[in-house]
């Protein structure tokens, strides 16, 4: 089928009030998806474009397009139609329109001037990694993992595709004559292939010796700047491909993520995985300025006059700086890109994330920031917070499990013994005892010393056995059993007191990623993930017995829990949220908004509320008393 484009007048007479009603908007929580009450974080940064008139800043995330105005650096507008992250922007030069392409197999159409969704183009074969508009608006280039899609915007219909790279393109570049598109692909493919714009004939191929991470076209359309994936920067001519020059890098110069020219084509800036950001001479090929990042440049964007460049980094910051004096003149903070674990205060309004290195701790209404903890400088993969609130256990990849004072935050000791990371801690429900899993293979039970002043204690016994990494740990209701996830598609069961394998479940076709003892201790419920492919369930099983009571196929389950009173089994099959009933085994509802896998699921004491946290960046706060008319 051809026609690929569906013009969406039915789309959006039906969707239409879920949409933007353009770039006025002021309040940080922008389009929250429905029953979500907060968001957490922003998503990562894929892609950054400054709009034509150099007012606003276009940022392709893990959640959307958020648009800021670039004077202030305040969010005006946060766009949420892609299901997926948006990995491309790309502007009409009348500034009328911009395109975006996602993940989510579609590349869409946007009013520039009111951020109203205009068009989608889908059934596309693959993720979008690529896109760009020819300069006088007609034609969409997309690139995909089978080749790069050609659209008429005008009459709605694709020209044509063309299938000669041999891996997912992921760069697509019109030549501002509009003449040309050049493309490159993923590592495997070491050429440069120039097109005929119009027609979608292949004219030249540039072959380079290792593979190709960015390309640029100069202002006047005739020449081609690429950069490797070992940090190469070289000059090509396009009418004869031949090699004009190759740039001066320096030996610490790597990985060049993104190229761009300035306007006036005298400059070409890079922007490196050594966290910096780098400008050469286009005429003579010298290094001429280097500016230092906190963390790795993925995208770069000159405003259209060339007075600022912005850049945005892989934690999510993005800033502008002064191109005459280098000088940083603002910043877009990341509000915490990514998100490990959450855990919810069992007599507090509040929860708990682990983010890299912090302990960060949030209002459960608002999701405003109360305060946070700086840990170890390793990543930390989990936390948990005790049965009666007072204190939170973490663990990560310094392989020692830490314990922290709610309250004050203070730092109140290590259990040292681990010699891998660890993925998992969990109290027992009278706070004796502290579980930790880890990647060394092992599962270890810890004193915790109630009501002494040093409340580290000895390791009681270490779990080991014929198992492979254990991901999630669970004591049950009576703190008798303790669970465990493993990555060798199994749920163990061991006696707490002596640590003996009371029983393993079997039933999952992959990683077992979380596991759960329902409030009465007489259901678990687990999760697994296929690695490297969407085979996942959910799994419901009866403690005593070890019977399947029911399994649930879906494309990955990551997280599941129950509600306090233990009448709904709550998972998420990659970014939906499923809820349950346990007694008829009826799905009561859904709550969709992530765009990435949900690896965290924490019910509020009260369970009117749910957080869940996302590989896409972001923790979400939902109202199940609407959502679930509880």
């Amino acid at each position: 089928m051809e026609k690929l484009i569906l013009f969406l007048s039915t789309f959006l007479l039906i969707y239409g009030l879920c949409l933007p009603n353009g770039f006025s908007q002021t309040d940080p929580q922008l389009s929250l998806p429905q029953g979500a009450i907060a968001r957490i974080g922003k998503g990562g940064v894929k892609v950054i474009e400054f709009f034509p008139d150099g007012s606003k800043l276009a940022v392709g995330s893990t959640i959307g397009i958020w648009v800021y105005d670039v004077q202030t650096g305040e969010p005006i507008d946060l766009l949420t139609t892609h299901t997926g992250p948006v990995n491309a922007i790309a502007f009409s030069q009348d500034g009328n329109t911009f395109a975006t392409a996602s993940d989510d197999n579609t590349a869409r159409l946007w009013d520039a001037q009111t951020g109203q969704l205009k068009e989608m183009f889908f059934e596309l074969p693959g993720d979008a990694d690529a896109l760009d508009m020819s300069a006088d608006g007609k034609v969409l280039a997309v690139g995909c993992y089978n080749g790069v899609h050609l659209f008429d915007l005008r009459e709605g219909w694709q020209i044509t595709r063309v299938r000669r790279h041999t891996e997912q393109v992921h760069s697509v570049v019109f030549s501002p004559d509009g003449k040309l598109l050049a493309s490159i692909a993923e590592p495997g493919d070491e050429a440069i292939l120039l097109w005929d714009a119009k027609t979608g004939n292949l004219l030249r191929a540039i072959t380079e010796d290792t593979d190709i991470k960015s390309i640029a076209f100069s202002p006047d359309s005739s020449t081609l700047a690429s950069a490797t994936w070992d940090g190469v920067i070289n000059l090509w001519e396009v009418t004869t491909t031949n090699l004009l020059k190759t740039f001066e890098t320096e030996s610490w110069i790597d990985n060049i993520n993104a190229i761009e020219f300035s306007p006036d084509g005298r400059t070409l800036a890079g922007g490196i995985d050594n966290d910096e950001m780098c400008f050469w001479d286009v005429g003579n090929g010298r290094l001429i300025e280097t500016i230092e990042h906190e963390n790795s440049v993925v995208s770069i964007s000159y405003s259209p006059d060339g007075s600022v460049i912005a850049s945005a980094m892989k934690n999510g910051k993005i800033q502008f700086w002064d191109v005459a004096t280098s000088k940083l003149q603002r910043t877009i903070p990341s509000r915490v890109p990514h998100f490990a674990s959450v855990a919810c205060s069992p007599n507090g309004n509040f929860f708990a994330s682990a983010n890299d290195t912090k302990i960060h701790f949030w209002d459960l209404d608002t999701g405003e920031l109360l305060k946070t903890i700086i840990g170890p400088k390793k990543t930390l993969r989990t936390v948990a917070f005790s049965a009666d609130g007072r204190i939170l256990a973490s663990g990560g990849d310094s392989k020692k499990a830490r314990l922290w004072d709610v309250e004050t935050g203070r730092f109140l000791g290590t259990f040292s013994g681990h010699s891998g990371s660890i993925t998992a801690v969990a109290f027992s429900p009278d706070d004796s005892v502290l579980a930790s899993a880890s990647r060394d293979k092992t599962v270890r039970l810890w004193e915790i010393r109630k009501g002494e002043q040093l409340l580290i204690g000895d390791l009681l016994k270490t779990i080991d056995g014929n198992f492979d990494d254990v991901s999630s740990v669970a004591f049950s209701p009576d703190g008798k059993i303790l669970a465990g996830g493993s990555k060798d598609r199994t749920v163990l069961l061991w006696d707490v007191q002596t640590g003996n394998l009371l029983n393993t479940l079997v039933g999952h076709t992959g990683d077992v990623q979380t596991v759960l003892f329902s409030p009465d201790g007489n259901l678990l419920v687990s999760g697994c993930c296929w690695s490297g492919s969407w085979d996942g369930k959910a799994c419901l099983w009866h403690v005593q017995t070890g019977e399947l009571l029911l399994m649930l196929d879906h494309e990955t389950v990551a997280a599941v829990t129950f509600s306090p009173d233990g009448t709904i089994m709550t998972y998420a099959n990659d970014d939906t949220i499923y809820f349950l009933e346990v007694s008829s085994q009826n799905i009561l509802t859904m709550l969709k908004g992530h765009t990435d896998v949900i690896d965290s699921l924490a019910y509020s004491s009260d369970g009117k509320t749910l957080i869940s946290g996302s590989r896409d960046g972001t923790i979400l706060i939902w109202d199940l008393e609407k959502s679930l008319n509880r």
